[in-house]
Order: C-alpha cells, then structure tokens, then sequence
C-alpha cells in the first residue's frame, strides 16, 4: 500500500475523542519558510494521545501526500477547499469522495464559457514551467499543484465587468469562483466545512462517541471550517486576519505555527484531562 493510501488505524474506542483539521499555509506551516517547527510541542502531544491531524487545504492530493510523508501525518485528509475528502474504508485502503463537481466537469464548463468569449487562463492551460512561474513553486511542486480532482484556480484576463458576468454564467452551470491570494478558484458548491461535517459523522459512527471538533485557519476560505467547529481558532492573516461567526471562536497572538500552538496545546491538555477524569 502507498503512502498515498495509508491512514491510521480507526480505533473503535477512542480514550480522548478530539479531531483537529487545520489549514497548512500560513497555519500548521509558517507562510515564510513553511516550517513546523514553533509547533513541535503540540505535534508531539498530538502524536502521543494518537488524536486525527486532518489537512484541511486548498492543495492538491499529490501536494498532500508529499506533505504527510514529510510530517509523518497518516490521518485522512481533505483538499482543494473541501472538494475532495479522502478517508480510509474498511480495509484501510484511502478512499477519496467529490461532494462537489469532478475536475472534468469544471474543465467542460470552462472551454465552453471560453468560446462564448471570457478570458482566463488556468493551470490546465499552463505547464508545469508557467504554473512554477505564477506560484513561486518549484517546477516538480508545480507539476503537483497541476493533479487536480475538483477545483481550477485561474487567473482573470477579463475586466470587473466580465468577471461577474462570468461568475454569473458560472452559478448557471451550478459552479462557484472562490477568490484567492493569487487566483481565482472554479470549483463545485463544497468548501472546506464539508471536512468537519464528513468526520464528524465518521469518527462519530467508528468511536461510538460524539468527537470534539477543532479547526484552525487564517484565510477566508477556511471561515466556513471555522464557523461549524466546536473550538474555531483563528491565525492572524499574512495580510489581514479575518472575522469568524463563531461565539467559540478565539485568535493568536502569533501568525503561523507558533500562533497554532499557543492556542491548540492548552486547547488540547484541558480537553485530554477532562476526557481522562483528571
């Protein structure tokens, strides 16, 4: 079985049933030099207590699996804003479900709104050397971020007025433009408050227990995660950091990880002593 297709075990007795999603860039991995280092000690505590660590990106599932190898995650994990949730079924084997629209789908709809005159240019369009160019990506990591299974991040060539037309033609096709750092991503309705919602329901069935949900974010694509956790915790933005409908909600004081492991360790020890009866 490939690293790919390798998650933990579900233990059908949970002792601590807490499951945390978190964003990577600019969260879980500093926005600079993409390191996790402020956040060892919390890692650790995840680690020890063997509580899920679910990526919850906007990266491709080829980009995660790269990811996971390197931060030795094996939990499930969900990508391209909620568009894809890969999970491990009976057997172990990584399952992915697309609760929105296939990445075939999204690429029909593009070429025919292209011929009725909208421009933009996608990474299906690019190589891998004009991908890297665009991100800032090495050519092999820009080879990854092209493996996509439901979403298309372009960039605008039109003007403002085209482009809420074109958004417009886009809800007719029962697809949605989310805008990003850098570009515009084409996608079907999910986003990422389908991750909390699935493993809700998942760890819920496997442990028999209903889990405490934790979510950690800095960008506006992770307000609809944020927004359903139980324990919503935002990181201060690179640019701005954004407001969250969550009575729950608590922010850093640090951007990055050494944000994401102020809040997420004495989150984490109270939540562990309360479940272990200390």
């Amino acid at each position: 079985m490939s690293d790919a297709q390798k998650s933990d075990s579900i233990n059908t007795a949970q002792q601590v049933p807490i499951v945390i999603l978190t964003d990577l860039d600019g969260t879980l991995l500093d926005h600079h030099n993409y390191s996790t280092t402020a956040a060892k000690e919390t890692l650790a505590l995840i680690k020890e207590h063997k509580l899920p660590l679910i990526f919850n990106t906007s990266k491709t599932q080829a980009e995660v699996t790269q990811l996971r190898r390197q931060l030795d995650n094996t939990s499930p994990y969900v990508c391209e804003n909620g568009s894809a949730l890969y999970y491990p079924d009976e057997t172990g084997q990584m399952t992915c479900l697309v609760p929105g629209a296939s990445y075939d789908t999204i690429l029909k709809v593009l070429s025919q709104l292209r011929k009725d005159g909208f421009h933009f240019r996608g990474f299906n369009d690019m190589t891998d050397t004009e991908v890297a160019a665009v991100t800032g990506l090495s050519t092999d990591d820009a080879y990854l971020a092209k493996q996509r299974a439901a979403t298309e991040p372009l960039l605008w060539q039109g003007s403002v007025e085209e482009l809420a037309a074109f958004q417009a033609a886009l809800t007719d096709h029962n697809l949605r433009l989310l805008e990003g750092g850098r570009f515009y991503h084409v996608m079907g309705r999910a986003d990422k408050a389908e991750g909390v919602s699935f493993f809700r329901d998942f760890y819920h069935k496997h442990w028999q227990s209903e889990p405490t949900m934790i979510a950690l974010g800095d960008g506006g694509n992770d307000v609809a995660m944020l927004e359903v956790a139980d324990f919503p915790i935002i990181i201060p933005g690179d640019k701005r950091t954004i407001t969250v409908n969550n009575t729950n909600a608590v922010t850093a004081d640090f951007k990055g990880p050494k944000g994401w492991n102020q809040i997420l360790l004495p989150l984490l020890q109270q939540l562990i002593k309360e479940n272990c009866g200390g």
